[in-house]
């Protein structure tokens, strides 16, 4: 296996010449004012509320309020979604087998007393995993099947995601007003960050992203407020790394402010606007145009 390639620090270029001594002092400037800015977030000045996996945990200073907004419920259905996509996977993989039809029959059966799952998605799902275990295409599935079985299912699985949707925007709402409520400064509450960490997995849409953003918008009834408050990380997974995530957007919005007239500049690309004029003018130098 070939080594993997990591980022490098580039930051530290150039490494020679008369800029290079200008441009470490810089840097270290910047450290500087990113650890007067961390200080202010450990010493509590910053709350920060945190979406790390199925908890909302309010960062305040040194403490720590942790609530659990997807429950037990919320991971049933995800669960019992999970079911088609198991057959689906399997197929792929070759792997049918006795084994997984009867823990499937097994599992749907049991579920039917189970008071918090809809009976007539449960009926669904068994109706059509029943067909397909009787169909002839089992085990050795074609794909043609999964997607029949799949087209069969797609009324209950709609209706699986709508019920997660709903109870976890609901349980996140319930939970930022208990978080809302441990904060006596009404001041300092309006100063809270969002972080929404994205785990191994960054999605265009983003539920908690798009209820914090509510949540910002309706407090502040400013979109501002919004872009520059709510932070969807990829690849976090720790609070540490959200609260450091907050200490570069403050620092950014500090620098972004005074040098590009909005604290929201430093959010993208320093050359992206320039960066938009740039590409369309090498393209044109190569012949290209936009509808050609």
């Amino acid at each position: 296996m070939s080594a993997d390639i990591t980022l490098e620090d580039t930051g530290k270029l150039p490494s020679s010449g008369p800029l290079s001594c200008l441009n470490r002092q810089f840097h270290e400037q910047l450290c500087e004012l990113k650890a007067v800015t961390r200080r202010q977030v450990d010493s509590g000045q910053v709350p920060i509320v945190v979406r790390l996996d199925s908890r909302l945990i309010l960062v305040l200073g040194d403490e720590r309020s942790v609530l659990d907004v997807n429950e037990a419920y919320y991971h049933q259905l995800k669960a019992l979604a999970h079911i088609p996509l198991l057959l689906f996977t399997s197929a792929l993989n070759g792997s049918m087998s006795e084994h997984i039809r009867a823990a499937v029959v097994d599992t749907l059966l049991e579920l039917q007393s189970d008071e918090n799952l809809p009976d007539t998605i449960l009926a669904t799902i068994q109706e059509a995993a029943s067909r397909l275990f009787e169909s002839p295409h089992w085990p050795a599935l074609e794909f043609s099947a999964v997607r029949q079985f799949n087209e069969e299912l797609q009324p209950a699985f709609q209706s699986l995601i709508a019920l997660a949707a709903r109870d976890e925007a609901a349980q996140t709402l319930s939970a930022l007003h208990r978080l809302k409520s441990t904060v006596c400064n009404e001041s300092l509450w309006k100063q809270t960050f969002y972080v929404v960490c994205a785990g191994h997995q960054p999605r265009y849409k983003q539920l908690c992203k798009l209820l914090l953003r509510r949540w910002v918008f309706e407090q502040t009834q400013s979109s501002t407020e919004v872009e520059q408050r709510v932070i969807y990380g990829e690849a976090l997974e720790s609070v540490n790394a959200a609260r450091e995530l907050v200490v570069n957007r403050l620092v950014n919005g500090l620098i972004g402010d005074a040098f590009l007239h909005s604290p929201l500049s430093m959010n993208q690309d320093v050359l992206g606007e320039a960066g938009e004029m740039a590409v369309e003018s090498a393209f044109r130098a190569e012949g290209h145009c936009i509808g050609t």
